[in-house]
């Protein structure tokens, strides 16, 4: 009798609940938050105020990273290439935003070499939804989401700049 009822919560244990904690943590955990594009302000490295929503009518990304993040930095280098191949920042906007303090930000910004704008974010990224790093956004010319990934760093794909090339026209 008692091998029954092993047996019963084992099946239960297989059958129901690992395969709802691997959705919940493995599956659910990749998909990026809803963009928190109006929870906070930007300010890039003078201190002036920058809102993204200026920049609708361009194809936008916008990536939230932490210096210590080794996928955001190897990340950022692909999104300047990318932005490269599609036509410049004509064609493509980046923000690459921080909440960490200017002294972490430059310290990334010269370690990926790249000619990104960094931007800081006046709340912490936590509090406005993003705790998985990089979070990135890729976004039509009226500000709508068309791409998101946590956690991935391959962005300069065939499909994605042909995806930004039609969101051009």
């Amino acid at each position: 009798m008692e091998n029954q009822k092993r047996r019963k919560l084992l099946i239960v244990l297989f059958a129901v609940i690992i395969p709802a904690f691997m959705f919940q943590f493995i599956i659910k955990g990749k998909r990026a938050p809803k963009i928190p594009i109006d929870k906070t302000a930007l300010f890039d490295e003078k201190g002036s105020k920058i809102n993204i929503s200026d920049n609708k009518g361009k194809v936008m990304i916008i990536s939230y990273f932490q210096s210590w993040c080794g996928d955001c930095r190897k990340e950022q280098p692909e999104l300047e290439a990318l932005q490269q191949a599609v036509g410049g920042e004509e064609k493509l906007k980046i923000f690459l935003v921080s909440d960490e303090d200017w002294t972490k930000i430059n310290t990334v910004k010269d370690a990926t070499k790249t000619n990104l704008t960094f931007y800081k974010s006046e709340k912490a990224l936590k509090e406005i939804g993003i705790r998985r790093f990089p979070t990135t956004y890729l976004l039509n010319k009226n500000g709508d989401v068309v791409e998101s990934k946590v956690e991935g760093i391959h962005w300069n794909t065939k499909e994605i700049q042909d995806e930004i090339l039609k969101l051009n026209k």
